[in-house]
């Protein structure tokens, strides 16, 4: 007997295989998007360790403003916990191209730390021989790069020559991705690098040493962290009183890098839970049908004898064996594919040239598998209970007797239904008749299309978080940094100092303070303007309301939004602050201020000399400029005044931030192409069950005298109705959804707001309506194959 049901299992698969192939498919999607996506960051994180393990990369850097020796570069060496030191030199260049001049940062050839990849050509043999950053495009091998006059004669008596010829390009591990920084020099902005060999500088000496320790792990790892902070003290403890010991976190493509798998990562917390919610309700559609269909089948094994666990057995078979195999391809598929696309993806902002590192991740795989089995299995159990359990054989030989016909609600409006045509009364009375396929129809359309919301909504709040932050919010042009406490004797000399170039600046106070509330610790900036009067003009404070919010109110603070969501603070609240020398003070919070990048923490000059018992001292700017035109050329001419250390536009921010979170476009384009595949899925599945349940009615149709477009029109009338009320459904479920996942993407320094465009919902439904159509017109060729004979099996 158990050979008996062995041989009907197989049949049955190979009877219905489109069935078959439909729970496979929606498991492998649901697997493969979720194993796909969670498995990404492991794997970047693993080819990018790789990467800068094979170039050894820094873990120190030690930067100084006076020259550095050889005898402390093998100090370090003899460290206990150094497995390398190794001197290097850094300088901003102005150099010649054949139409202007552009800053180059020249750095010291490496020879064991920093290792750079060759692009093209060789590298230097000789002190006038140069290799070029591959960014820069400027320069190909053969040219020349020519040391400018402009330079100062500092700069220039760095180098031996005036002349390097270019014999390579290459990819350097300081500058992962195309972020290059910006400089005192010309118009502020780094165009490139270029490496010279030691012969190429004119010092004897370097201006930093780079370190490498003996351990290795992986980037961004908790134990990677715990050694740096037990190699900090032995490393410090060398350097000079005039070297800011910088480990790799202050590396801009480094932590942008971190950023971005933070991202994707999190992102992997929510879209997959969605993907299996529909896969469960496929399985359930698809073997409730399947077991209602063998009724008759079912009531015969049981008469024959075989148990309730027998028969259901075969069903977990056919269930159970299509997702152990679409669970296993969606894995294999989904930690390959979704791991390469992503990285391929981020080649465009960063500078790898290396393959992606496949990962296979046993406990990933294994929960990957259950979820699978119970996605498909426990569905096919709830659906075989009740037929096994509820009825007799004799019963369930029997097929199951069509609904009989009710009135609608509809009918009882006469002024509505007297005016609608026969045809279309026949479509609302099947909508509403078959009320399971009515609710699966829905369910499963607005799981779809509330993906494709979400995924959109998605990208809506995501692109729109650089123009509001640096548009409404943080509208000053141009941040500066001063040498000096900038005191009101000094005002008059600033003022002068900037009277080309701005006729509007605040002076304003910025430390680094943290926060404990609720077990919870966080970092943020801590903002005291000079001129709080003023203030709207450089930083726009209101809450997410729109209502502006008084800045200088003694004895209180205003706080951004993002920080006091994650830290539980509320209008009202005290809370303690502490300083750098973790000096602690207390504070009441009076204000919410709207704010998507950074934490802040802002309170009048008075309150902060009240709190912290000391006198405020302003060594910051935010600068109005005159001429907007050209950011980068008013940085410069700011950063040359005599008493300004650094000065930096909003543009930089702006383009850095834009580079950082392109890539995640192309990560919602993946999104929203797994939910067009599992919108398809889904609507293909359901119109098969559809055809299927109602294969005797639309024969009987045909025999009326339907013609072929006449049939479809009927059939496809209701899916098109289904259709719109689930796309209509899932644009609420959408939004919801929608803000579920951007409460759970989580960064520290960004806080995300929670909007979509109309656009999108209208993409939404568009797209929604294409897949039905889609699916109608293959459809329509099964409709076509309906025998009319089928319409003599019906039940009277």
């Amino acid at each position: 007997m158990k050979s008996m049901m062995r041989r009907t299992t197989f049949r049955e698969i190979k009877n219905s295989l489109g069935r078959y192939l439909a729970i496979l498919a929606i498991i492998a999607l649901g697997v493969g998007f979720f194993a796909g996506i969670k498995v990404t960051k492991e794997s970047m994180i693993a080819a990018l360790s790789e990467d800068l393990n094979s170039k050894n990369f820094f873990d120190y850097r030690i930067l100084s403003s006076s020259l550095l020796s050889d005898e402390l570069v093998d100090e370090y060496a003899a460290l206990e916990d150094v497995a390398i030191a190794e001197g290097s030199i850094q300088s901003d260049i102005i150099v010649k191209t054949a139409d202007d001049e552009v800053v180059l940062t020249a750095h010291l050839l490496p020879n064991s730390i920093n290792r750079i990849e060759l692009v093209e050509g060789r590298m230097p043999v000789s002190s006038d021989e140069c290799v070029v950053d591959s960014l820069t495009g400027a320069y190909k091998i053969g040219d020349t790069i020519t040391v400018s006059d402009n330079n100062d004669p500092y700069s220039k008596a760095l180098f031996t020559h005036t002349e390097y010829t270019v014999v390579g390009i290459s990819h350097s591990p300081l500058y992962l991705n195309f972020e290059r920084g910006s400089t005192k020099l010309l118009n502020g902005k780094l165009s490139g690098f270029v490496y010279i060999p030691k012969d190429g500088f004119s010092i004897d000496g370097y201006s930093e040493i780079y370190i490498r320790l003996n351990e290795t792990y992986d980037i961004y790892s908790d134990e990677y962290d715990d050694y740096l902070e037990q190699t900090e003290a032995s490393i410090s403890s060398l350097a000079p009183e005039n070297s800011y010991v910088l480990d790799r976190n202050t590396n801009i493509g480094y932590v942008c890098f971190e950023n971005d798998v933070d991202i994707v990562n999190s992102i992997a917390a929510v879209f997959p839970l969605f993907f299996f919610m529909v896969a469960a309700l496929v399985c359930m559609t698809t073997m409730n049908r399947m077991v209602e269909e063998q009724r008759t089948q079912i009531g015969t094994l049981k008469a024959l004898g075989y148990s309730n666990a027998a028969i259901m057995g075969k069903y977990i078979f056919y269930s159970g064996s299509a997702a152990i195999i679409g669970a296993v391809f969606g894995f294999i598929a989904g930690t390959h594919v979704f791991p390469l696309v992503i990285w391929e993806v981020y080649r465009i902002m960063y500078t790898f040239n290396n393959d992606i590192v496949y990962v296979f991740n046993i406990p990933l795989a294994t929960i990957s598998l259950v979820v699978a089995l119970l996605c498909s299995i426990g569905t096919t159990v709830l659906s075989c209970y009740h037929e096994l359990n509820g009825m007799p054989a004799a019963e369930l030989m029997r097929p199951k007797a069509p609904k009989s016909g009710k009135r609608i609600l509809l009918e009882r409006i006469p002024f509505i239904w007297k005016r609608l045509k026969f045809l279309h009364k026949v479509s609302i009375r099947n909508v509403l008749r078959y009320k399971k396929r009515f609710f699966m129809m829905i369910l499963g359309i607005s799981g779809c299309t509330s993906l494709l919301v979400a995924a959109l909504g998605l990208k809506n709040s995501i692109s729109g978080l650089v123009p509001k932050q640096y548009g409404e919010i943080q509208v000053y042009d141009v941040s500066a940094t001063f040498a000096i406490p900038i005191t009101d004797d000094f005002m008059p000399t600033l003022s002068e100092e900037l009277k080309d170039i701005s006729n509007e600046y605040v002076l304003y106070h910025e430390e680094s303070i943290t926060i404990s509330e609720n077990d919870t610790t966080k970092t943020l900036s801590l903002m005291v303007y000079k001129d709080s009067d003023n203030i709207d003009k450089f930083t726009r404070m209101h809450d997410l309301d729109g209502n502006s919010i008084d800045y200088s109110e003694f004895g209180s603070a205003i706080i951004s939004h993002g920080i006091a969501d994650k830290l539980g603070i509320t209008v009202g609240d005290t809370i303690t602050i502490e300083d750098s020398d973790y000096n602690p003070a207390t504070v009441k919070i009076s204000g919410i201020t709207e704010n998507y990048i950074g934490n802040y923490l802002y309170m009048s000059a008075e309150t902060y000399e009240s709190i912290f018992n000391r006198d405020i001292e302003y060594r910051n700017c935010h600068i109005n400029l005159i001429d907007e035109s050209d950011f980068d050329r008013a940085t410069a001419d700011i950063s040359t005044i005599p008493f300004v250390l650094s000065a930096s536009n909003n543009q930089t921010f702006i383009n850095r931030f834009d580079s950082m979170i392109a890539s995640l476009d192309y990560i919602v384009i993946l999104v929203i192409a797994c939910a067009a595949a599992l919108a398809f899925i889904v609507l293909y599945n359901l119109t098969n069950i559809n055809i299927t349940e109602r294969i005797r009615e639309i024969a009987t149709i045909k025999v009326l005298g339907f013609y072929s477009n006449e049939t479809s029109a009927y059939v496809f009338r209701e899916n098109i109705v289904l259709t719109a009320l689930g796309a209509l459904i899932g644009l609420f479920l959408g939004k919801l959804l929608h803000a579920f996942i951007m409460h759970e993407i989580v960064l520290d320094a960004v806080t995300f707001e929670v909007y979509i465009l109309p656009i999108s919902y209208v993409l939404s439904l568009v797209l929604t309506f294409v897949f039905a159509t889609i699916v109608n017109l293959f459809m329509k060729i099964k409709l076509k194959n309906i025998n009319m004979a089928e319409s003599l099996k019906s039940i009277e």
